[in-house]
């Protein structure tokens, strides 16, 4: 367990993190699971309030956090920039200064909104203008929030040699552009953590140099062990975890990559033909909404190697530790 606090740390990247940092977030998210299946009080945040900013639609984000508030005895407060007055044109360093007088910490969830990374400054804005915490719940880079849930659940599945297990996460067909954020936290964790993650993806769907040069040298330090492979069945063998995930194109605007990716559609939507070559006990993974019967079919993801909605529960438990940690 990590020694110092991370109260008022900003939850934007994971490469603002150190490995034992995030094995702290996992060993809280485990203890607070533990603590609500057992029906123990665990109101750490009493009287505190979340401010949540919403740009984009949410099902599981914003449910989990406003559960995830009240269960810490705490409140949430939901908010989307149209009733806010930056709808008037206040900037987001006022709108940062001012919240920063009423509430306690802010989640904020944004992206598509401009030029790759246009969420990403607004969110680095915010936490320069804001003395409490800035929580990323998905902007076009990152999704932290999700990937710490999804360590959670392997953790969870795959017993205490989880990090030596192959886990792929692989990029899978939909008509919708989305961004890169899961694949690209994947990367960062795997290799703080010293995980073995194969990133399978088509030609020209690389996710960013930044991120993969972080990941590199990060395993240099931690074990991990970092591969990328153009070829989805090379991938699938012998794999202990296929992860799918549709994301977007650097190298093409959206209606190139749109027609460009049509080939690739039935190859990478995950079905049975790559279990069938995956190792035996393999698991299923998606962040969710998954795009049915594009990125996999119904029978995997509602087959008996799903834990699609584990990784959803995990949402809560996680985000209750990463708000405590730094809320309380």
């Amino acid at each position: 367990m990590l020694t110092k606090s991370l109260k008022g740390k900003d939850f934007i990247s994971l490469m603002d993190y150190s490995r034992e940092e995030l094995e702290t977030i996992l060993e809280v998210a485990m203890d607070l699971k533990r603590k609500l299946a057992l029906g123990e009080p665990h109101e750490y945040l009493k009287n505190k309030t979340l401010g949540m900013i919403f740009a984009n639609p949410s099902t599981r984000t914003r449910t989990s956090f406003e559960a995830a508030m009240t269960q810490l005895g705490g409140h949430a407060q939901f908010h989307t920039p149209e009733v806010m007055q930056i709808a008037h044109h206040e900037t987001w360093i006022d709108t940062a200064k001012v919240l920063d007088r009423y509430i306690d910490g802010i989640m904020i969830r944004m992206y598509g909104i401009g030029k790759y990374g246009s969420a990403r400054e607004i969110l680095d804005v915010m936490a320069e203008s804001a003395e409490i915490p800035i929580f990323n719940a998905l902007d076009d880079k990152e999704h932290p929030c999700q990937i710490i849930a999804d360590i959670m659940t392997l953790m969870e599945k795959l017993g205490p040699n989880w990090k030596e297990k192959k886990i792929v996460m692989s990029w899978a067909y939909s008509g919708r552009v989305k961004s890169p954020g899961v694949p690209q936290t994947m990367a960062l964790a795997a290799s703080l953590l010293g995980m073995n993650l194969t990133l399978a993806y088509p030609e020209k769907y690389d996710v960013d140099p930044e991120y993969m040069a972080f990941a590199h040298k990060a395993a240099e330090k931690s074990g991990a062990k970092i591969e990328v492979v153009h070829d989805v069945y090379e991938a699938s063998k012998g794999a202990d975890v296929i992860y799918a995930k549709s994301w977007g194109s650097f190298l093409m605007n959206n209606e190139e990559d749109t027609e460009y990716r049509k080939q690739f559609k039935e190859d990478w939507k995950i079905s049975k033909k790559h279990f069938d070559i995956a190792n035996k006990k393999a698991i299923f993974m998606h962040c969710l909404p998954a795009d049915r019967n594009n990125e996999v079919t119904d029978e995997i993801i509602d087959g008996p190697m799903s834990v699609v909605y584990d990784e959803a529960e995990n949402r809560l438990h996680t985000e209750k530790a990463i708000l405590v940690l730094s809320m309380k």
